[in-house]
This record gives structure tokens, C-alpha cells and sequence, in this order.
């Protein structure tokens, strides 16, 4: 397999946020530079790799040969280099251990069961689930999905229609993605604790049932394609 090899100055670090929960990234660095690499798997993630301010840009052969983009004669090999994954080469908070919801340490967020329907639109599910649902499942239907996994070996899927898959169905009120059939004791509570724990909109607020929840970065959630969803699977095994 082919792979992209981007090189940065260690000044422009900052810029590789925006691609650091893409599946299959590496990086590593030297006294002066940061490198990236990734295979060249779909348009949305060439398109972004495009947009990043790389001082060199090449396509790495599978004999570690770099070429210039739109050459065929190699200009240099891979250096030999301590790769990470994006994940932690650039730490980022995914989906794992739950912080304590609270407004302040006098009043904590419960939940209670709720008499009203709310169509859901996130589902969290198995890795193993996903990857089984996604071999088989129509593009259409993997389309119009989006996902971010989790270092325990959790997928949460956004999108509609929502897999057919056993797992925990979220639905959605000012970025807090509440549990099917529950809602927050105090509804209108929920645009204040949105606004003080996500004041700039760049996350989902994930509730449970027992009133735990976490922060998940918009961002990290990545289009269902099958390649990603099966580099999913070597990345977290």
C-alpha cells in the first residue's frame, strides 16, 4: 500500500490538530521537523491532508521510496523514526473515563425517565459490532453515517438512519446527547451547563443514565467508509 509522507516545521505542529483523529496517521519527529505519514485511502482525507502547510509532500512506495508529487523518479528513502499514532503523538480527548456532570459542586445534573419521544441520533456501540455491520452494509447506508472510537473499544455512530445494531441510542439537546427515554430532571438547565462546559460549541456532552458523562470533540468523529472502519480495528488491536 502507498502512503502519503508530509513534512512539517516543528513550528507548525499546532496545524495537525485539525487531522489528528483521522484513523491510520503516524507521526514522529526529529531535532527540527515533524513528520506525518498515512495511507492514501479517500478524498476527505487527502483533501485535508492538502490543506495543511507541509514543506514537503511525497508518495512513499512500498519499499519506503519517497517520490515528489507528480514524479517518478524517487528523491530520498524513509528515514528510520519512532512512529506514533496521531493519538498519541498529539494526546485528544475520545470518548473514556467519565467525569462527574455538575453546575456547581452544590447542584448535580440528574436524570429521570421521560414520557416523551426523542428520535435518536447517536447510537454507542461495539468495535466489533461496527466492523461486522460494515462489511456488509450498503454504501448509502455508511454514507450518512460519521463515527469516533473510543480507547475501551467503543464506536459511537452519528447519523440517520442509525445502524440496526444492539447498543445505546442517544438523542440530542443543545449538544448534549441525552439516553433514549430519559431527559434531564431540570430541562432548561441544559442550555446553562452547555454553555458553561462547551461554551465554543467544539464538543458533544455525552450523558448516562446514572448522570456521568464526558466530552467528545466533534471533530474526532470521521465518515463511515469501510477502509477507515477496518483500519479501526488494526489501530485499536
Amino acid at each position: 500500500m502507498e502512503n502519503w509522507v508530509l513534512v512539517f516545521k516543528k513550528s507548525d505542529l499546532p496545524h495537525l490538530a485539525a487531522v489528528r483523529c483521522w484513523l491510520g496517521l503516524y507521526a514522529a519527529e526529529t531535532e527540527t521537523e515533524v513528520w506525518l505519514r498515512c495511507p492514501m485511502l479517500h478524498a476527505d482525507l487527502d483533501q485535508a491532508l492538502r490543506a495543511l502547510p507541509a514543506m514537503h509532500t511525497y508518495r512513499q512506495d512500498a519499499q519506503g521510496l519517497l517520490f515528489p508529487l507528480g514524479g517518478s523518479t524517487p528523491v530520498a528513502k524513509l528515514p528510520t523514526l519512532d512512529w506514533l499514532p496521531m493519538k498519541q503523538f498529539i494526546p485528544v480527548e475520545l470518548p473514556g473515563a467519565a467525569l462527574p456532570a455538575q453546575l456547581t459542586q452544590q447542584h448535580t445534573l440528574q436524570l429521570l425517565p421521560s414520557s416523551e419521544y426523542h428520535p435518536g441520533v447517536a447510537l454507542k456501540v461495539k468495535l466489533a459490532d461496527w466492523q461486522l455491520y460494515a462489511e456488509t452494509a450498503p454504501e448509502i447506508r455508511l454514507s450518512a453515517l460519521r463515527f469516533a472510537l473510543s480507547s475501551a473499544g467503543d464506536v459511537l455512530v452519528m447519523g440517520e438512519p442509525l445502524p440496526p445494531l444492539p447498543g445505546v441510542e442517544y438523542w440530542l439537546r443543545d449538544s448534549i446527547l441525552l439516553p433514549a427515554a430519559y431527559d434531564l430532571e431540570w430541562p432548561l438547565m441544559a442550555q446553562l451547563f452547555n454553555q458553561r462546559e462547551n461554551n465554543n460549541g467544539a464538543y458533544f456532552l455525552l450523558f448516562e443514565k446514572d448522570g456521568n458523562w464526558q466530552k467528545i470533540e466533534k471533530r474526532c468523529f470521521v465518515p463511515a467508509s469501510r477502509a477507515g472502519i477496518r483500519l479501526s480495528k488494526r489501530n485499536h488491536g
